[in-house]
């Protein structure tokens, strides 16, 4: 027991006091740091959530401009162009007529119009192509499969395309159409044009609330990392995962050189 005229004791309680509320001050710094830190911890991701999301809209406000520039200049082409040359076309078959007589002159009016019957069916393909009017009229599976007959008939390539669990008249969401279907046409242009394919597997099917989409080729392959860092031969990867980001897709390519790429895409519907 201590003695309260000891000033020894009175020393031993106040230095006990001072401990003690040094104690309790310590814990509450700790308290309040850590309280704080996790704080801005939360604010930061905060932060970066916004940013993602900021990106994300950003992405498809500019993808979004990107298809309706492609609307405009397939309207112009088909509208003004492509009414131009018909119009010319038609004036070179009066002159035609008119140069029957004259073999030379008649014959270089017919090659003209050979090259502006070509020019206008050139010029209806390009605008067919800027804006897939299947995909909006008659859906996905429509679109897909005049797509790769086209490039079969170009090509000479064969095509498997399936779509089990998926009617040809089933319709998603905007959006995720004409992803899928631009996907498409990137990964039959590669498996064309850097791969030398001979033969190409499409494969659509609904799992769990997603769309699984398999590609698959007979090409020559590459190597994954490589082309993923190259700034140039990378570009049409980067391009794909940043359609597949608006909408909360992914991308999986697995490829060995010499035994082809196969591609696998998932998205939620």
């Amino acid at each position: 027991m201590f003695d309260s005229e000891n000033p020894y004791s009175l020393i031993i309680i106040g230095t006990t006091i001072l401990l003690l509320m040094g104690v309790v001050l310590i814990v509450f710094v700790a308290y309040y740091q850590q309280k704080q830190l996790r704080k801005d911890l939360n604010q930061q991701k905060q932060i970066q959530e916004l940013r993602t999301e900021m990106q994300r809209q950003l992405l498809e406000s500019a993808l979004e401009v990107q298809e309706v520039e492609r609307v405009r200049i397939a309207k112009d082409l088909h509208d003004e162009v492509g009414a131009m040359l018909s119009v010319t076309k038609m004036s070179f078959n009066q002159l035609l007529r008119k140069l029957d007589n004259a073999q030379d002159l008649a014959t270089m009016g017919k090659q003209t119009r050979e090259l502006l019957e070509q020019s206008i069916s050139q010029v209806r393909r390009i605008s067919k192509e800027l804006v897939p009017s299947t995909l909006e009229e008659f859906g996905l599976i429509s679109s897909i499969d005049e797509f790769i007959q086209k490039v079969h008939l170009a090509s000479a390539t064969s095509f498997i395309f399936s779509h089990e669990g998926i009617d040809i008249k089933q319709r998603f969401d905007k959006k995720i159409e004409l992803t899928i279907y631009r996907l498409i046409q990137e990964l039959v242009n590669n498996a064309l044009k850097h791969a030398d394919a001979k033969e190409i597997s499409l494969r659509l099917t609904t799992e769990n609330n997603k769309i699984i989409f398999t590609f698959t080729d007979d090409g020559k392959g590459f190597d994954f990392e490589n082309t993923r860092k190259d700034p140039k031969s990378g570009l049409g990867m980067r391009n794909m995962e940043s359609r597949l980001s608006v909408i909360d897709g992914t991308l999986d390519i697995k490829s060995q050189i010499g035994k082809g790429t196969k591609t696998i895409i998932e998205i939620p519907i």
